[in-house]
Order: C-alpha cells, then structure tokens, then sequence
C-alpha cells in the first residue's frame, strides 16, 4: 500500500481540497493511504461534485453534494490525525460509491454555519413561548412572516414548525414535551421571536430548543454498494440529515463514531437534523461499537430493510412492484440476480414462500419489473391480483447485527430500531432515549421498514430514568416489540426468540418491557428498580405486558421500591406463558 501525505500535494490546512482532493482519488483510487496534516480542512458546493443517489429515508432530490467523493475505490485508507473538517451550505460530508476496504479515522465533522439551530426560552404563557436565538451562533433573520436560517454557501432554510425541549442543566429532553408543534412565528424584537404553539407543553423559562430548518437531503456519511468499510474515531458536530446512512452494503463497522453538540462553539442540544445511523437493506455484519448519541432529532439507530408490495401480474414469473415510502425509493440495488426473496401476506405478516429472482428493472421512482428464476405459484399470483395483499422483502439484503458499549444520550424518539431477522446482540450499553430505549419492530404496512426478527439477545444494559420520558410512535415500554401487524395469529407470531437477560432498569413508574406478536420471549434475571425522579405519565399501567405472544417466560426478575398502582403482568391474548409474577388474564 502507498503512501500519499496530501501536503506533498498542495493540499494544505486553512484551505478549500473540494476538487483538489477529488483529483488525487482519480490518480490514487487503490491500494493507497491518504494522510491528513492535522488542521482545518473547507469545503464548498461545487457543480462537478453533483450526482443522483436515491437516499433511504430522505427527501428525493435531483442531485446530492459531495464534499470526499469515492467512487469505486479499493483498499484505501484516510487517515485524519484529528483534522476538522468544515462544510459550508447543504453537503454530503463523505459518500462512497461501490467501494471495498475502506476505513475513514480521527476526523472532526462541522459548520461553521450550523444545520440545526437553537433557542432559550424567555417566556411562557399557555400556547405561546418566546425565544431568543444567539445570532453569531445561528445566524438568522426574520424574512417572509417567519425564521430562515444561514447555512453558509448564500443558502437560507425556513424553520420546520416543530421543536424538541430540553432542560437547561441535564441538556435532556424535557419530561413528557415529546414534539412541540407551533403554527406562526412572530417577530417581538431583534432576535427575540414568540412561537404560537397547537397544543400547551410543559416548557419552562430556561429551556433550550432544538430548531430544524432545512429538509433532509444529505447524509454525513453515505455508503451504497460497499464492501468492508470501517469508520473509527470520527465525531460530528453538525449534520443535515441522516449521520451515517449505508444501503446495499456488506459488513460494515463503526467504532467511537460520536454525534454530540459543539459545546466549545457554545452549542448544547443540537448534533444531527434527524437518525445517527441509518441502515437499509445490508447484508453481512453490521457492528456499532463505542459510540455516542446526543441531541439528534431522530433514533441514534435504525437497521431494517425495504419492503414492497405488488398488484400487478405480467408473467408467470414476472411481477410488477411498487416502493411505497415517498422517502425510500427508486433504488438502483433493491435486487440482483440470485437473491432470495421473501413473499408476505400484509395483513398477518406471514411469509408466504421465498424465490430466487432473475432480475431487477427499475421503472420510475416508484415501480420496477421483478422477474425470478421459476414460474410464480397460484397463491403469490393470487395475492398480488388482490390489490393490497402482497408484500416483498429481500433476504439477501438483511444483516447480523452487534451493538456494544455505546451511549445513548437524550434525543428526540427512541435509541435503537432494530428489523432484521439474521442474529442480533444489544450489549453493555447506556440508555437515557427520551422514547423506547429499544423498539423491535417491523413493518409492510406503514413505514415499509421490514424484518421479521428470529434471534435477539438483549443483555448487560443499563436503562436509566431518563428513558421513555416523552411518547412518540411505539413507544409502549423501555422495549417495546411493537411490529405492525393488522390482522395477528397467536399460532403464527412475527418476531420469534427475543431474549432480554440481565439488565438493568430504572424506572419512574413507566412499562419496562411491551411484547406483540412474539414467540419465544424471555424476560429473565433483570433488576427493575423503581426511581424516585417523577411521577408516573405513561398511558400504559403495567410493568409487562405481553400480546399475541406464545412461549413467553417472564421470571427470575428482581423488583426493587414500590410500584404503587402498577399491575405486575398482563397477557392479551397469549399462549403457553411461564410467569412468576401476578398476571391478568385477558382473552
């Protein structure tokens, strides 16, 4: 492997390398480690580095911005020796195109010209709450009966009506906010505005607001088609969208990857617009070790796949299907010769058959042609002349999942959303999500997110009290297994051997654990303690609470304080569960 030092280059701290270190990936795009002075490194938009990716979960562009550009490059490493990287306007911070062996460490990813903004609360009274934003901090301006924000690169966002709240000292989100929504903003005085809230939320004078303001568009770490990327030591300051976002990808690690406010800039509960790291239809291993969550506006941790659905016939071994996500769509790789595909009644969620396909034709955005390799069987053909009957997900593209010794710190939603029905391990991690710490979920019917999960160990975390403090979608206990299921079977549940062994719970009187549609729960040897810190708020009334399951076994458990009102146990509809706890019975 070559040694490039990009200063032998001309490429040099304190500049712009946009096209200059584009150049030296066409020269280089093998076998070569490129080596960073430590400094401060610029980029900028620049027309030559547009493309179409069809991004997961993002707003459909017509192009994305690229800042490190690497386009089928091959054992290469970059090594940052702690360089700060600074973007200016809507960029994508690192993408890689069909790259194999690549690892990216030791960089710093920011703005100088934050994506995401905040506020101080100086007043609140019922419906209404005045802000003041820092201008030097956010440059801003009021323009157009509402906030538009400076990105840098002459670009200005409008705020999006929605807010998150955080306590002032903890920088945690604050108890029971969940999303604020606000309909106007007014201007009192010179970066003083009020926010005419939908609905009054427990906001008090002090509290520091998260304040998005541009769509989500570009990924800070982009990964399509890859093979054996690693991603170490990198933190982000700032980001517009998804942090790292892989799709297509095998094997794929992520060690001391932090997203965290700048708080030397003077930033405290703002990181990234929306998840931290977002993974879509992988396969191989996908390891998320020793990282760091704070202030993201979506789940620090989202694996699934992509379902959809058919209902349309061409051939015999030819169906017409349909991506159902506005925001998850037109994927050049969603399927390849040989992979293994799965068919899914929508209503029970239960596979059907599997097929190989032959091959891929992408239409449009929204539909492509599917052929496979043997003539489709009357009940697949009959499904998909039903209309909304059938789904799709390909198996080929499903990973082995392993997250250990990360720290979950307040964000908006849950912590980790996991969908995938290959091994997956969630240990020795730290919990304080505002929403579930952990949703298992799955889905053909809503977000599309698909994987059936088959082998779950979930085992040596610590959930604090500072978990599932605010309610958002699913989050019906500090583990929520909460697929969409429209019409559930108990003989025929989704998710199968779930085990949850050995953790730890603090908890304000709020559901530990919620199961549906499962087979082969555990929930053995866990210390639940009862906290002190709040009252109780969540709908849900029960410490466990078990529907559609079969072969559950809750037991072994130690309860510590007093839970009040709290029914120990109930089960809705389930079949063959050990319990040593109280249980209500409900048929």
């Amino acid at each position: 492997m070559r040694t490039v030092r990009l200063a032998e280059y001309g490429i040099l701290p304190d500049t712009d390398i946009t096209l200059s270190l584009q150049e030296l990936f066409s020269k280089y795009p093998e076998d070569t480690e490129f080596v960073f002075d430590e400094g401060d490194y610029f980029f900028s938009p620049h027309l030559q580095m547009r493309a179409d990716y069809r991004i997961s979960n993002s707003d459909r562009m017509a192009y994305r911005v690229m800042a490190i550009w690497m386009k089928e490059m091959k054992n290469c490493i970059l090594r940052g020796n702690n360089t700060r990287l600074f973007l200016e306007g809507q960029m994508q911070v690192f993408t890689l195109d069909r790259c194999e062996n690549i690892k990216i460490e030791n960089f710093t990813v920011n703005w100088k010209k934050p994506l995401v903004a905040e506020g101080v609360v100086t007043a609140c009274s019922g419906e209404t709450v005045d802000v003041y934003v820092d201008p030097e901090k956010f440059p801003h301006r009021y323009a157009n009966g509402t906030l538009e924000f400076d990105t840098g690169a002459n670009e200005w966002y409008r705020i999006i009506p929605y807010t998150i709240a955080f306590e002032p000292h903890s920088c945690r989100v604050r108890r029971g906010t969940d999303d604020i929504q606000f309909t106007q903003v007014l201007e009192l005085e010179k970066d003083h505005y009020r926010l005419i809230l939908t609905q009054k939320k427990d906001i008090r004078v002090g509290d520091l607001l998260n304040l998005r303001h541009n769509m989500r568009i570009h990924a800070g770490i982009f990964s399509e088609k890859c093979r054996d990327l690693t991603v170490e030591n990198v933190t982000f300051y700032s980001c517009g969208g998804l942090g790292c976002l892989a799709q297509f990808c095998h094997n794929l690690t992520y060690k001391g990857v932090h997203f965290v406010p700048d708080r030397a800039g003077g930033r405290q509960v703002s990181s990234g617009r929306d998840d931290g790291m977002h993974m879509t239809s992988n396969s191989g291993t996908i390891t998320i070790t020793e990282c760091t969550f704070h202030a993201l506006m979506d789940d620090p941790i989202n694996v699934h796949g992509c379902c959809v659905t058919s209902n349309q016939v061409v051939n015999e071994k030819t169906l017409r299907c349909k991506y159902r996500h506005k925001d998850a769509c037109g994927f050049h790789y969603w399927a390849e010769p040989g992979d293994q595909v799965v068919f899914i009644s929508r209503d029970t969620m239960e596979p059907v058959e599997e097929a190989k396909v032959a091959s891929y034709v992408l239409e449009d955005h929204e539909t492509f042609l599917l052929t496979f390799q043997e003539p489709l069987s009357k009940q697949v053909r009959s499904m998909a002349m039903q209309g909304e009957a059938l789904a799709l997900d390909n198996l080929t593209h499903t990973a082995q999942f392993i997250c250990t010794k990360n720290r979950f710190g307040s964000c908006r939603a849950r912590g980790i959303l996991v969908s995938t029905p290959k091994k997956v391990l969630i240990a020795d991690n730290y919990f304080e999500s505002s929403g579930s710490a952990i949703l298992v979920a799955g889905d053909s019917n809503f977000w599309f997110e698909s994987g059936a999960c088959h082998d779950v160990e979930i085992t040596r975390n610590i959930f604090t009290d500072a978990t599932l403090t605010s309610e958002y979608q699913f989050c019906d206990g500090v583990i929520s297994i909460s697929p969409v299921v429209p019409a559930p079977v108990i003989d025929k549940p989704y998710h199968t051997n779930i085990r949850i062994t050995d953790n730890v719970f603090d908890t304000a009187d709020t559901p530990v654990l919620y199961g549906y549609s499962c087979e082969g729960l555990e929930f053995s040897r866990n210390r639940i303690l009862k906290s002190p810190s709040a009252d109780s708020w969540h709908k849900g009334r029960t410490a466990v609470c078990l529907q559609y399951c079969k072969k559950a076994v809750v037991k072994e458990n130690e309860w510590v304080g007093n839970f009040g009102e709290f029914e120990a146990c109930v089960l809705s509809d389930c079949a063959e569960v050990q319990s040593d706890l109280i249980c209500n019975i409900i048929k």
